[in-house]
């Protein structure tokens, strides 16, 4: 088999003190707790189920190992200019991270890059395992999940700003994981390089700010062009499960339980707190949800009575 690694990112701004938009507020530092005990419940889980381990990507390796002895963390060149007042500010540098794929030498076949919030809770799929075998790119399609938001019309004039002429089929990639050999990467690195600069001058316009938009224009750029990129949600290589109310359909956390990765973006606190992983760790989190989703219905039934 193929060598693979995963990896997760956590830039660090001193100056700016903000890491995330979802789930995590406080002051910095306990922002930075947080964040890192999330990728050590990773680690964990990745440890749990797998043979696989995680590496931690950073900009400030010793500043992070002062809050853990646990991780694997590497210190890698970041060179790209984010505007400070953008949303999801450090996720923009895993295009950095993407550059950092293709230039590293140390015998991993293929990278998968997954988010701080995610956990490992079942095996490799063997659908995964051969994409990898055979250098199939991985990408995790939720277009599904954007448009009763935002709407169809508004992802694809969001993405047709920067094809130009051409129309686009408004697929949208999430940020939470991209998977591929070198070749892969360099050929994503230079479509966002096309449309960096261009983003960034009209980040405002769009129905969304981070990785995302430009993750989501570079994979239908080489879909167009031949290069097949595997939908890891459809053999439920990872899902996205929100905790909280969702203006998109979303199953029971039944249906998610025979996943590989389940990306719990509502849910970092709960994820920091799990020290001790092991085979349970599906019926955990889904004691844990059912808890917080009746308790959410509750509060939400007291507030309309007082309405009235």
């Amino acid at each position: 088999m193929k060598k693979i690694r995963f990896y997760t990112l956590l830039y660090v701004d001193k100056r700016f003190r903000s890491l995330s938009k979802n789930g995590v507020r406080g002051n910095f530092e306990s922002q930075i707790e947080i964040h890192v005990k999330c990728c050590e419940a990773l680690k964990k889980s990745l440890a749990c189920f797998t043979s696989c381990d995680l590496v931690v990507l950073t900009n400030d390796k010793s500043f992070l190992e002062g809050y853990s002895s646990e991780l694997k963390i590497v210190e890698i060149c970041f060179s790209l200019n984010v505007p400070k007042e953008i949303d999801f500010y450090s996720a923009h540098f895993k295009f950095d991270v993407f550059k950092y794929f293709v230039s590293k030498e140390d015998g991993i076949d293929y990278n998968i890059l997954i988010d701080n919030d995610v956990l490992c809770i079942g095996d490799v799929p063997l659908n995964l395992i051969n994409c990898i075998e055979k250098n199939v790119p991985t990408f995790y399609d939720v277009t599904n999940m954007r448009f009763p938001a935002y709407s169809r019309e508004r992802l694809i004039a969001d993405k047709e700003f920067f094809l130009g002429n051409e129309k686009s089929i408004g697929i949208w990639a999430g940020g939470e994981f991209i998977g591929g050999d070198k070749k892969f990467f360099k050929q994503l690195s230079g479509w966002v390089k096309t449309d960096i600069d261009l983003y960034f001058s009209n980040y405002r316009n769009f129905h969304h700010q981070g990785d995302e938009v430009l993750l989501s224009v570079a994979i239908e750029r080489m879909l167009r062009s031949g290069i097949y990129v595997a939908d890891v949600n459809s053999f439920r290589g990872i899902s996205r499960f929100w905790s909280l109310p969702t203006l998109h359909f979303q199953n029971s956390w039944k249906s998610f339980r025979d996943n590989f990765l389940i990306h719990l973006p509502a849910d970092k606190f709960y994820i920091a707190t799990l020290e001790n992983i092991d085979f349970n760790l599906r019926k955990r989190l889904g004691a844990y949800f059912f808890w917080k989703l009746l308790t959410g219905r509750l509060k939400s039934l007291v507030r309309t009575r007082k309405k009235k």
